[in-house]
């Protein structure tokens, strides 16, 4: 969308104004940043323990000045709760700290670079149990998985949903450092859950997508419980400091298909985005997966944006197919691969890719231009320079 004024804005104005389909002076260059960019660049080594919070670095303060250095549009990620629930005790305590009965003991076992979690919680009505893998995949990225969910079982949710501690229980003090590093360069990014994907963050991802086929009434009683906590904890996010909610879509994409998408899916999903927007936060949808036989049911969303538009092997998304069927009011974000082309490619081939993205998306407007999800560790930096030159040059309205 052409700019009418030569203004050169702040990150924070340029983010805002394309979020809100207003005139900018260049396209946004914001890619996925996480934590292990950051340390790569100042060469720190997190431990298991501590990898959010480090009491010897500083990842967000230290997160802006990477930007800076690449000239980015500042999108802070690491400075959240990682609303991930008991998807990782590391990420957030609030449900895997003791309260009124909800008795929670753990035991690890293995050492800083591969850990064995094992979450035990006593209720008055029976005991929950999860089980946690954490393992050093490289110097400095530290990836988690859970091999055992909390809810295995009907009763198992039943425990959950009568003796869980409040939903708004939750440590928000990095969002309020992320918003005094950012400034007005530009937004504080929080990462949460779609009312889908976060039943997949306490139950197996294929039972969830049995669950509404074999036990409807279940499934939908599961979502009513988890769906105002969402909310709850969002508000608490936007009071912190929080700009942009991405919330995590890709447990449903293409691989359910649009009647499924529909039928179990889309009304929850419009009840969040809306609450989410009524408590004065702005809304992203996350799936950096596949997307192409759902994306259509995106335009029901009242979403301000969505990423990450995953081109093939990784996505099925193909950019001019989204560039025509969503919606021109809604921003969209992403689509230069960093799993294969970022790492491999040279800087000319970098330029050339970025330069065909933009100029595509330019003449449609309200496009952040960035990667389908965070930069791998060895990354070369001539083609991380080479990407945010490319997008400043080739973006520019003016």
């Amino acid at each position: 969308m052409a700019g009418t004024e030569k203004k050169t804005l702040t990150g924070r104005e340029r983010l805002l104004r394309t979020l809100r389909g207003e005139p900018v002076d260049r396209m946004p260059v914001a890619p996925f940043v996480y934590y292990n960019a950051v340390y790569e660049m100042f060469g720190y080594r997190p431990s298991i323990d501590h990898f959010y919070d480090p009491p010897d670095f500083d990842p967000i303060e230290k997160f802006v000045e990477y930007c800076d250095h690449f000239g980015f549009d500042v999108l802070h990620v690491p400075g959240g709760v990682w609303d991930m629930y008991v998807h990782s005790s590391l990420r957030d305590r609030s449900i895997l700290e003791s309260d009124e009965n909800w008795d929670v003991t753990w035991t690890d076992e293995g050492d800083d670079d591969q850990r064995r979690r094992t979450i035990t919680i006593h209720t008055p009505g029976g005991i929950l149990r999860q089980v946690e893998s954490y393992k050093r995949t490289s110097t400095y990225l530290i990836v988690q998985n859970i091999d055992e969910h909390l809810v295995k079982t009907r009763r198992d949710f039943e425990l959950l949903r009568d003796y869980a501690p409040p939903a708004d229980k939750m440590d928000c003090s990095l969002i309020t450092r992320a918003r005094r590093a950012v400034g007005d360069k530009g937004l504080v990014d929080n990462c949460t859950n779609g009312a889908f994907n976060i039943l997949g963050m306490f139950r197996k991802v294929e039972q969830v997508l049995m669950d509404p086929l074999t036990d409807e009434g279940f499934y939908r009683e599961m979502v009513e419980f988890f769906l105002p906590r969402l909310i709850c904890r969002a508000k608490k996010m936007v009071e912190a400091g929080t700009d942009l909610i991405e919330i995590g879509g890709h447990y449903c994409g293409s691989n359910v298909g649009p009647d499924f998408y529909r039928k179990c899916v889309l009304e929850y999903e419009k009840r969040l985005v809306q609450a989410l927007r009524d408590a004065g936060a702005y809304v992203l949808l996350h799936n950096c997966g596949t997307a192409r036989t759902v994306m259509h049911l995106y335009n029901e969303l009242p979403i301000h944006c969505w990423g990450y538009l995953t081109p093939p092997p990784f996505g099925d998304v193909e950019l001019d197919e989204a560039l025509r069927v969503i919606r021109p009011d809604m921003a969209l974000r992403g689509n230069i691969d960093q799993v294969e082309f970022l790492v491999k490619a040279s800087p000319a081939e970098v330029r050339e890719r970025v330069k065909q993205v933009v100029l595509k998306a330019k003449e449609r407007g309200h496009f952040i231009l960035s990667t389908t999800d965070f930069f791998f560790d060895g990354t070369p930096y001539e083609n991380i320079k080479a990407f945010a030159e490319a997008g400043r040059e080739f973006g520019s309205y003016q």
